[in-house]
């Protein structure tokens, strides 16, 4: 993992190579290598690329054989698909065993496997999928801060990981450190006074919440609106601190939330029932229940704006540091013309970070930031929830998809009108085994028994051999990605189940990679 880097652009220079400066005091750069702060770095948005389109290897998808049946993996799928609790559901299974080469690779399972189903977070390998062909590998997401005389301008590229607090906790940072940073940098230069703070966030449509989304829980974080400018997974962190029973406690939020109007009700009790709630449209929050003790896990709500919460934590920011703000925060679109701009810092965040979290951790906002960041590569036009839907499916179209086999409505799978098939995820999965961009992506999953959503799954001889996303919304469970099986060989496969089936659904899931491993 590389350490954050900071540069200062030459003062007054616009264009060229930035002389080397100090690093930023990084309290854990070390262990950070996600999220690299870069001072003065030239601009690459990855215009003018292409599809990689249909590969010689990748064509051969279309070649796939259906091999011989093996009686004893299909005894054993097959029976724990006939199991009561699946017969009030529907299930789409397909496995298939990976050759050295596309050539080489055969089903050696399926069931249902063309039907259309609700993949819930199984949907995410789509879009990440789609994001890693298009952007490439080494595509970053770009933050920068400006100076157009007095104002200060940032321009957002939908980057998710900015100020993300649980991201950064581990190696010492806060949500604010970069625009601690940022204020520090600005101090540096003499600067103890700024007009407006202008926030263009222009790369992305200002439709933060998809119109599929349950109404009912858009206060809740994994509902976070996705925006060109966000900051702490756009979320406002709880921490509480009770004092005697009975009495109201007290709380501090991270970031820090002058912004908001925060009525408080809860108060020191006997249990731990703290609710959080927000006013739709706006940044009235609700803090509400008994707590027991103070909480190390923070409590989060959603706020309603991502870039004017960025902009208005950022004013807070540069307040605390002795930069008084004369003007307002507002958004531009359009704010960097050129020759307009002063740059004065570069936020950078590497695609393989942005990817991990969204499958590893099943994070939604980072789903959907790549969507959106796939329709504006693919458009031109600021990246929406349609340009983003139909770079998927062009994509899967390019892996050779039927169309009757998905529906594309988000890029996380929060949504419940998205559809996939089985064939359709072992396809693109395929494609991703066989990429040149093959161990990024494997990098990106769950393993089994180790980490992300699979650390509490495959904690027997199966585990770290198991690589998958999983899948969970109401009556969805959803497991597909790669095995390595005891005797080294690859398989890729995906379960998507659909239905009232209840919780014995995840065992089925995990007896099925099981199955494969036992008949390998």
């Amino acid at each position: 993992m590389c350490a954050i880097q900071s540069r200062q652009a030459p003062s007054g220079h616009v264009g060229g190579h930035a002389a080397a400066g100090t690093v930023l005091p990084p309290a854990a750069a070390a262990g950070i290598g996600i999220t690299r702060l870069v001072f003065w770095t030239a601009p690459n948005h990855h215009r003018g690329m292409r599809w990689s389109g249909m590969s010689p290897r990748i064509s051969l998808l279309l070649l796939l054989l259906i091999a011989p049946a093996r009686a004893d993996l299909t005894n054993d799928i097959s029976a724990l698909l006939s199991a009561r609790h699946m017969a009030r559901g529907q299930t789409g299974v397909q496995v298939v065993r990976l050759g050295q080469d596309p050539a080489g690779s055969a089903i050696v399972f399926q069931h249902n496997a063309t039907t259309p189903l609700a993949p819930a977070s199984n949907m995410k390998l789509l879009t990440t999928s789609a994001a890693l062909d298009r952007l490439g590998g080494d595509f970053r997401f770009r933050t920068l801060l400006l100076q157009r005389r007095d104002d200060l301008l940032i321009v957002g590229d939908g980057d998710p990981t900015f100020g993300d607090a649980e991201l950064l906790r581990p190696h010492g940072w806060t949500a604010t450190t970069t625009l601690e940073n940022w204020a520090e940098l600005l101090k540096s230069r003499g600067i103890t006074r700024v007009g407006d703070i202008v926030l263009d966030d222009s790369v992305f449509d200002q439709v933060f919440t998809h119109p599929g989304w349950p109404n009912d829980q858009l206060h809740k974080r994994y509902a976070a609106g996705v925006c060109g400018l966000n900051l702490n997974a756009n979320c406002l962190d709880f921490y509480l601190e009770p004092s005697r029973r009975g009495e109201r406690v007290g709380y501090r939020t991270e970031p820090p939330a002058g912004f908001a109007a925060i009525a408080n009700t809860c108060v020191a009790g006997a249990k731990n029932a703290v609710w959080l709630s927000r006013l739709p449209g706006e940044d009235k929050i609700k803090l509400g229940g008994e707590i027991d003790a103070p909480n190390r896990v923070p409590i989060s709500v959603t706020v309603h704006d991502p870039a004017m919460y960025f902009g208005a934590v950022f004013a807070e920011t540069l307040a605390a540091a002795g930069i008084r703000v004369e003007g307002t925060v507002r958004r531009e679109s359009g704010a960097t013309d050129p020759g307009a701009t002063t740059p004065l810092a570069v936020h950078e965040t590497p695609i393989e970070v942005v990817l991990r979290r969204a499958n590893k951790d099943s994070m939604n906002l980072y789903a959907e930031a790549l969507l959106k960041r796939l329709g504006r590569e693919t458009s031109g036009q600021p990246g929406s929830w349609a340009n983003g839907a139909d770079a998927v499916r062009q994509f899967l179209l390019s892996r050779a998809i039927a169309s009757s086999e998905f529906v594309i409505d988000d890029g996380s799978g929060l949504s419940k009108e998205n559809r996939i098939s089985a064939n359709g995820i072992t396809r693109v999965l395929m494609a991703d085994f066989y990429s040149p961009q093959r161990e990024m992506f494997l990098g990106t999953l769950a393993v089994g028994g180790s980490d992300g959503t699979l650390d509490k799954r495959f904690r027997d001889d199966l585990r770290g051999r198991v690589f998958a996303k999983t899948g969970y919304i109401d009556r969805v469970r959803a497991l597909s990605g790669f095995l390595r099986t005891r005797k080294g060989n690859w398989y890729a496969f995906s379960i998507l189940i659909n239905g009232p089936v209840g919780s014995e659904a995840r065992q089925t899931a995990d007896k099925i990679v099981a199955a494969i491993d036992k008949n390998d």
